[in-house]
């Protein structure tokens, strides 16, 4: 299975690259979406756009990769600020999902609409990589990874489904709050992992050190995400997740087999 790394990135230049080598040399493909007037990086894909907000920078990424790499099972997602996991490969990790999500027993009547035994509708890696995981190992902040997906595995099935097919992050986020809602939504559909055995250290701004049970202390906050870390964004998009929660996320809807 070929695992991808889709992210934005909007570190200096020679900060993100060696964020971006730490994946590949993990077996990990790389597609980054850089904003106009900043400098390259040397990945396997790379989109230079103005910056419209990380969902709709995943989703796009995500959808071009699927549409040129037919072989792209997994979509990795995070920041120019995670590493990946330092003792399992990509591909080692791919396997360990395909087989937990293969198992899903809710997948057969709640998620894709039809049996797992319905001749011609789906081909065995459909089921395999209908689902969100996220390593919860780097407990930072208390733990705070355990309330979102902050940097989740997400497979090609979820990707071309949930969501009416249109990604898997709701668009309408700009940095704060998609992670949350993905989490929900992969969680009512019965499709989230949790593993704490695996570790995405995100060196955040605000860690007082690397180590994985760091505290949050209070620091300057790097320029480009002043807007995303200012109160009002906060407010913003915090009222908006707490409306979708409440009205049970519309659009998440997964698009269902036609039996022929």
């Amino acid at each position: 299975m070929i695992v991808w790394l889709t992210i934005p990135s909007a570190r200096p230049a020679a900060e993100a690259q060696a964020c971006i080598d730490k994946w590949r040399a993990m077996g990990y493909m790389t597609a980054i979406q850089r904003d106009t007037g900043t400098d390259p990086v040397d990945c396997d894909y790379l989109v230079m756009k103005p910056w419209e907000g990380y969902a709709k920078a995943c989703n796009g990424l995500i959808k071009d990769v699927m549409e040129m790499d037919a072989d792209a099972q997994w979509f990795v997602l995070g920041g120019d600020d995670t590493d990946p996991d330092p003792n399992k490969r990509a591909d080692v990790i791919a396997r360990e999902c395909g087989n937990y999500f293969g198992g899903c027993p809710r997948l057969a009547t709640v998620d894709l609409g039809v049996p797992k035994d319905t001749p011609g509708l789906y081909p065995p890696s459909a089921y395999e990589t209908f689902g969100v995981m996220q390593p919860t190992g780097d407990r930072y902040a208390g733990g705070s990874i355990d309330r979102i997906a902050g940097s989740p595995w997400i497979g090609r099935e979820f990707c071309e489904r949930a969501y009416g097919g249109n990604g898997p992050l709701w668009s309408e986020y700009r940095h704060m709050f998609e992670d949350e809602e993905l989490r929900e939504v992969a969680m009512m559909l019965g499709v989230y992992w949790m593993r704490p055995d695996l570790t995405h250290l995100h060196r955040h701004f605000m860690r007082a050190s690397l180590d994985i049970n760091s505290a949050a202390v209070s620091k300057p906050i790097p320029p480009h995400l002043a807007e995303a870390n200012s109160a009002a964004h906060w407010n913003k998009f915090k009222a908006l997740y707490e409306r979708r929660k409440a009205a049970g996320f519309p659009g998440h809807e997964v698009l269902r087999a036609v039996a022929a």
